[in-house]
């Protein structure tokens, strides 16, 4: 009698608990859903369902669409499809004061701005919301294209995951948004000259601050920030030992900067970008020599072992100009390595 009488007091307040979960997830929901709209977002959604009990709480959608149209105060178009969206989840998560989004179907977005199209297409989204401004991500494969403004490119991504920061109402310099994401794996990487690479081991950290303006402007509006602070960007050429790193920064919406490139075992790289037709015919004549002159030089197993290339390369209107004559100078030992 008294197991029964646990079992039965431990079922009630189950039932009482999932209960109040199950009505703050849907006021959760509600509330999203209002504020999208206020935003300028046209939501629309499948009726809510609710499950979960015994072992967890949630509210679920069966379909989930939402369009954003340009207008004068927020200059893009965008737009979401989702399948089977699960809001909440097992008692530990939700116990864990964390919130988390599950998109088990396929889902597609799409950002239109100053007629460059870029869209995302992924299945099975874990994302945790540790508070309104704090989440984290993850999806085993991802699909990124661009096309319209830019050129036509496909980049893959496997193991995807990361962290999101959101600060709307951040004051002038400070971060506004946040991105820190690492990959296992990226397939068709553009490269200049209309080449590719596959990568791995991937890793992005970058900060954008808030301009003037921003608390005004929406988290999408290029014009609300000052400065992209570009802390790391790397990864390593599928097959390769080398590793290339990016870090440095531009200023917005000029696009204006300067980055520090470092490669470790700059050689194997070299040798790569000799190899490659459409990489060699675009560059300079003098810096092809002195490459060839630096492999040699290094040929021996000792000298590839050593210090990595590093050096300061400026961006303007946000295109990348490599200083061809800084490289050869530095190839052939005009100028010391670091």
């Amino acid at each position: 009698m008294v197991l029964i009488a646990i079992l039965a007091i431990s079922t009630f307040l189950d039932t009482l608990c999932w209960r109040h979960t199950v009505h703050r997830l849907e006021t959760v929901a509600h509330t999203a859903i209002a504020t999208a709209r206020k935003n300028g977002w046209v939501v629309n959604t499948t009726p809510s369902h609710r499950g979960g009990w015994p072992f967890g709480a949630w509210v679920e959608l069966d379909r989930l669409d939402a369009t954003h149209p340009a207008s004068s105060g927020a200059p893009y178009d965008a737009g979401w499809a989702a399948e089977h969206l699960r809001l909440g989840g097992s008692w530990p998560f939700l116990l864990g004061a964390e919130l988390p989004v599950s998109l088990t179907g396929h889902q597609a977005a799409r950002l239109v701005l100053n007629n460059a199209i870029l869209t995302f297409v992924t299945a099975d989204l874990q994302i945790r919301f540790k508070n309104p401004q704090d989440l984290c991500f993850s999806v085993s494969q991802l699909k990124l294209a661009f096309s319209g403004h830019w050129p036509d490119k496909q980049i893959f991504a496997k193991n995807l995951s990361g962290r999101l920061i959101r600060f709307p109402e951040a004051l002038a310099g400070a971060t506004r948004l946040g991105i820190d994401a690492k990959a296992a794996d990226l397939s068709g990487f553009p490269l200049p000259y209309g080449a590719s690479v596959d990568l791995h081991q991937m890793h992005l950290a970058l900060a954008l601050t808030a301009s003037d303006a921003s608390t005004e402007l929406s988290l999408l509006d290029p014009s609300s920030y000052g400065r992209l602070l570009l802390q790391d960007a790397s990864a390593s050429p599928a097959s390769t030992n080398s590793r290339i790193i990016l870090s440095g920064a531009m200023a917005l919406p000029s696009r204006n900067g300067t980055l520090t490139l470092t490669v470790i075992q700059w050689q194997t790289l070299a040798d790569r970008l000799l190899a490659q037709p459409e990489i060699e015919s675009h560059l300079a004549p003098d810096l092809q020599v002195a490459l060839r002159k630096a492999l040699e030089k290094t040929s021996t197993r000792q000298a590839r072992n050593g210090q990595p290339l590093s050096m300061a390369i400026p961006v303007v209107n946000g295109e990348i100009l490599p200083d061809t004559q800084a490289f050869s100078a530095l190839f052939n030992g005009k100028a010391p390595l670091p």
